[in-house]
């Protein structure tokens, strides 16, 4: 009986968080769409069903929540995406608790809630290996909450401490906590028997039913941590963690080997939807690089501008004429005002059908090239590793995308002149108001050379990991933070009131308003964990914008 007071409990602390401070999106039936007015236990739905669904919200599938999840903070932090007006603050670096609790209610309610739940019930049954797929699961979603927010409530939740607030634990914790789990899934999945195979069939969006791709997911995660952890090596040496014997044991077997990516077919993608509502539009920071370094993947990303566009000037940009994004906090008129051009500018390439991705196999590639640029793992060379990342991001982009754009082919030829390619960034030039213009800041062509700095290599290397892992905003922005790779375009507009600094940019999500109505007392735990591991050098501390997470080191280099 008490586990199901405490399922109550975190559904309603979910459920609760998503139906006020959002309502003032331009989405005003969230509440009516998102909430479970029946109350329908979860233990009477079909078994695939209680699976599938946390699966399937690691890309949030309905408009809503897809806008609150990302569109609204992460996208635009992460130099993806852009609002192409300025009805929401937190394009201009403004902080608005309503607008910055998605990622946060999608964790909860969404994959976390039923995650715990299936993991518990499918060890009580010794179903290793299914429930190792829901450990791999429950790893993915909380690395993005985390990486957004810093401390969550994850293990007072699972041992049933609090029947009304939650404890936090810090971001350290929750990072050695993914790591057993992860161990414990490839352990599961290793010795999964055909009884539990053709449960995993009812239900794999993912894998398409093969325990051996899930084997490489949590290899690909147990890398990704190891590299996230980067600045934190002695922090989690001193917890009995090695990230290099981690990395090196997940090397061998990651999604590089079967060179497959993840995506999640027969949703609606509502990143469409974002356009759709001209909500959305692309960023300079990622059509600048991709513009100067004649990528060939810019058809498969994003449009050419989508309408004439004036300047003040009066210099027209003809329609279809340039790839052109939005300068993050540039100020942007309201929309449907005079000014308001934005939405005339580059839109993403896609449909309503379009798979929702959840790992690109290409950045199993920069994993290991960058694993081998820093601990010497493997025998494979950087420069080997790094091209091939690229080259794969390229065809399974063109076979992701393709179709959506009207391309067939991207020949060898072409990949090959972009491999060897000289040119950086191309300055960034606004075609409806030249007052946003600024000179590349990024100058690094992508040919790889061996006798540049580790820094250089590292920053070619996180350039292309970052144009590969489009559009998925978390892990962009995670490793821009991490590295400060690629650079990003300084924000002409800061309405933080100083809980941003303006050079640094947005290092975290702030809680939003419902989580503190909803776990007070969690919440002012989790702060205190917050502000001891936090090191901004600008003096900004708190549930701020710039306050930095765990692994966000200022007091390290990248090497």
């Amino acid at each position: 009986m008490k586990k199901k007071n405490i399922f109550a409990v975190s559904s309603m602390l979910a459920l609760a968080v998503m139906g006020g401070g959002m309502l003032s999106s331009c989405t005003g039936d969230f509440e009516d769409l998102n909430t479970n007015k029946t109350q329908v236990d979860p233990d009477i739905l079909p078994f695939s069903a209680q699976c599938a669904e946390p699966m399937n919200y690691c890309y949030p599938p309905h408009q809503n929540m897809f806008q609150f999840w990302t569109n609204l903070t992460i996208d635009l932090y992460g130099g993806y995406f852009q609002t192409p007006h300025g009805n929401f603050t937190n394009c201009d670096m403004g902080e608005n608790r309503g607008h910055s609790g998605g990622m946060y209610e999608n964790y909860y309610l969404h994959i976390f809630n039923n995650t715990r739940r299936n993991i518990a019930s499918l060890d009580k049954q010794n179903l290793e290996g299914l429930a190792g797929t829901m450990r791999i699961v429950q790893a993915v979603g909380t690395m993005q909450a985390t990486d957004a927010y810093g401390p969550l409530a994850y293990s007072s939740i699972i041992n049933a401490e609090s029947e009304s607030s939650y404890r936090f634990d810090s971001q350290q914790k929750l990072y050695e906590y993914m790591l057993d789990d992860l161990d414990k899934a490839i352990a599961g999945l290793q010795k999964m028997d055909n009884v539990e195979k053709t449960s995993l069939a009812t239900y794999d969006t993912w894998g398409g039913g093969d325990p051996a791709v899930w084997v490489q997911i949590a290899n690909t995660m147990k890398l990704r941590i190891a590299l996230r952890l980067s600045k934190r090596e002695s922090e989690m040496a001193a917890d009995s963690y090695d990230l290099k014997a981690i990395a090196t044991a997940a090397a061998a077997n990651t999604l590089a080997v079967s060179g497959k990516d993840i995506v999640v077919k027969d949703q609606s993608n509502e990143l469409k939807r974002m356009f759709d509502w001209q909500d959305c539009g692309m960023n300079a920071n990622l059509v600048t690089l991709m513009v100067g370094m004649n990528d060939p993947r810019l058809p498969l990303y994003m449009t050419k501008n989508a309408d004439d566009i004036t300047n003040e000037k009066g210099v027209t940009t003809p329609k279809g004429s340039v790839y052109c994004g939005i300068r993050y906090a540039s100020g942007m008129a309201q929309k449907g005002s005079d000014g308001s051009y934005g939405y005339k500018m580059s839109q993403w390439v896609g449909a309503y059908n379009t798979p929702l991705p959840i790992f690109k196999a290409a950045e199993a590639y920069f994993l290991l090239a960058e694993a081998k640029l820093r601990w010497g793992i493997g025998s494979e060379s950087v420069k080997s590793l790094y091209e091939k990342g690229i080259r794969l991001s390229i065809k399974n982009e063109l076979a992701y995308k393709g179709s959506f754009a009207g391309i067939e082919n991207i020949s060898d030829a072409d990949i090959d002149a972009y491999i060897n390619g000289t040119t950086g960034q191309a300055d960034y030039v606004d075609p409806g108001n030249s007052a946003n213009n600024c000179k590349a800041v990024n100058h690094l062509g992508v040919k790889w050379d061996d006798a540049a700095s580790k820094e250089d290599q590292l920053a070619r290397i996180q350039t292309q990991k970052y144009i590969a892992l489009f559009p998925l905003s978390n892990e962009g922005w995670a490793e821009q933070r991490r590295t400060g790779y690629p650079k990003f375009f300084v924000a002409l507009v800061n309405k933080s009131n100083g809980a941003v600094n303006t050079e640094e940019g947005v290092r975290r999500v702030i809680y939003s308003s419902n989580a503190y109505d909803t776990n007070a007392e969690g919440i002012k735990g989790g702060l205190e964990l917050l502000d001891k591991e936090n090191t901004s050098k600008n003096g900004i501390s708190g549930d701020k914008g710039g306050t930095h997470v765990w692994w966000d080191n200022a007091n390290k280099g990248n090497f």
